[in-house]
């Protein structure tokens, strides 16, 4: 008998130690990589929180995908708390997230976006076909 029938049909995605550290290592890289480029803009467009808030939701994915829902928590939790220290904790007075809307839009997106990744449906990650993801929840 496979692992995947002993599973009950589930599959564990990764949940090994190195999926985990790997998710908070891209939580800190993404959160930080957000942070320094948030506040560009392109003609008027917000084009780095964009970027950033992009990022921050594939990541998040990529996190589900390789350590299960556990992973994107780590990740979740390690973005937060890198933005939050790059914000607010500032050597020499100097500010990375600036007292407006901009700095707000990924203080507010970056735990919002992990959410989102995090609420998606297990089957998305499964491994199986589609056709044969759709015909087992049927019946």
């Amino acid at each position: 008998m496979s692992d995947h029938a002993r599973a009950g049909g589930r599959q564990d995605l990764g949940r090994t130690p190195g999926a985990l550290v790997a998710a908070v290592v891209l939580g800190v890289v993404v959160a930080a990589a957000g942070t320094l480029v948030h506040r560009w803009d392109a003609g008027g467009w917000p084009a780095g929180l964009l970027l950033a808030l992009v990022t921050a939701a594939l990541a998040a994915v990529t996190a589900r995908a390789g350590a299960g829902a556990v992973g994107v928590v780590l990740l979740g939790l390690a973005a937060v708390v890198t933005s939050q220290t790059m914000a607010f904790v500032s050597p020499g007075g100097d500010v990375l997230v600036t007292d407006e809307v901009i700095g707000y839009g990924w203080l507010l997106g970056l735990p919002l976006s992990t959410v989102a990744a995090a609420m998606t449906p297990r089957r998305w990650y499964s491994g199986e076909p589609a056709a044969l993801a759709s015909r087992g929840s049927r019946g």
